[in-house]
């Protein structure tokens, strides 16, 4: 089936497209440069800010927030993100009681990501517990360390050529730091070998201390004092995580069960199957190296808050394409349904204390309904 017929089975051209047809079948050029993934990302982005004029939330259109690709954020301003990152890292203390590996706020956000993993990944939470915990993260910054400036995202595909060239990763002043040192094979049978390994060499975050982790510790949350390791890998970028990747799992998505699969290469859905390790696994291994390959600690990697951006981006588009018919929940409350676990929903609540608040799932749907959201995405 053509694409063109695939988005209309889909229902694509309901009103809240307001105009565009979308239901053209994009060229083959158009979905590998990456120029259908900007027009659906316009219409979604015309479509929020839309609701926002008809709203009477305290979102408006003077105060929302935009989000914008590492690449388009001035480098003074890059430069300002990073700083506030560090604060959070060295000046801003664990809010986490009896554990002693833990040191900062940043810390912090990886011990609740560790509590929580096993809730909130190939479960019915995952899209909207991402969005609140890097939202949480972002306020951090702001509240706690002085950032003014746009919150990141990182769109994988840009850098499916070449990694270790990306601006996020060229080791300047303006970057996210450098690739590990090279180590001698870093592959697996599943995983092909990346370019680093080893300690990061150039740039912020060379000096970070990883405080505790890995999951296979005997005691994860102990003292465990190490450098920031990564392995930055363009293979699995370029098979994984492209422009192509990105549009097609927005486009042919038609339900939030099926769009929660496809990013994440659920292997319990045929359908998502041909994504592999999909757009989710693949931008994590993008990065690699200790903790980014790490399911649990993951967020201990800088960059993991510009990943999870991107996924949280892809959900943004996805909804705001068929906004009335995308605020929905599916799958059980247990990752992979095991142990085997209820349906959750949209009235069930999210606790992520101390670190930040509780709320009703339902409260995360809409990023302009003031209800804590208040941003787009450009």
């Amino acid at each position: 089936m053509g694409l063109a017929k695939q988005l209309l089975s889909f229902a694509f051209l309901g009103a809240s497209l307001q105009g565009l047809a979308l239901a053209q079948d994009f060229s083959e050029p158009d979905i590998e440069s990456g120029k259908a993934l900007q027009e659906i990302g316009t219409t979604a982005r015309n479509n929020a800010l839309a609701r926002i004029e008809a709203s009477s939330s305290t979102c408006t259109k003077e105060n929302v927030r935009v989000r914008k690709e590492w690449r388009n954020i001035p480098g003074p301003e890059r430069t300002q993100f990073v700083k506030a990152v560090q604060c959070l890292m060295e000046e801003q203390p664990n809010v986490y009681e009896n554990v002693t590996g833990p040191k900062s706020m940043f810390d912090s956000f990886g011990v609740l990501h560790y509590k929580m993993t096993p809730s909130v990944h190939n479960s019915a939470y995952f899209l909207l517990f991402h969005r609140l915990y890097i939202w949480t993260y972002e306020e951090k910054l702001r509240t706690l360390c002085g950032y003014t400036g746009a919150f990141p995202y990182w769109e994988w595909g840009l850098d499916a050529g070449s990694v270790e060239e990306s601006p996020i990763f060229d080791g300047t002043e303006t970057s996210m730091g450098s690739n590990g040192a090279k180590v001698n094979a870093t592959g697996t049978s599943f995983f092909p070998a990346g370019s680093g390994g080893g300690c990061v060499q150039e740039g912020p975050f060379q000096n970070y201390t990883v405080n505790f982790g890995p999951n296979t510790a005997a005691d994860p949350l102990a003292p465990n004092p190490r450098c920031l390791k990564r392995d930055l890998n363009t293979q699995i970028c370029a098979r994984w995580a492209t422009l192509r990747n990105t549009t097609e799992t927005i486009l042919e998505s038609p339900d939030v069960e099926l769009f929660q699969a496809n990013i994440q290469g659920d292997f319990r859905y045929p359908e998502s199957r041909k994504w592999g390790m999909a757009v989710h696994g693949g931008g994590h291994f993008s990065i690699a190296g200790d903790p980014g390959g790490d399911f649990w600690f993951s967020p201990l990697e800088p960059v993991f808050y510009l990943h999870h951006g991107q996924i949280d981006r892809m959900y943004f588009i996805w909804q705001n394409l068929e906004w009335e018919q995308r605020q929905t929940m599916a799958g059980t409350i247990t990752m992979m349904d095991m142990p085997k676990s209820r349906n959750g929903t949209l009235d069930d609540t999210l606790d992520i204390t101390p670190v930040g608040e509780v709320y009703a799932y339902r409260e995360l749907l809409d990023t302009v309904g003031g209800s804590p959201f208040c941003f787009v995405y450009e």
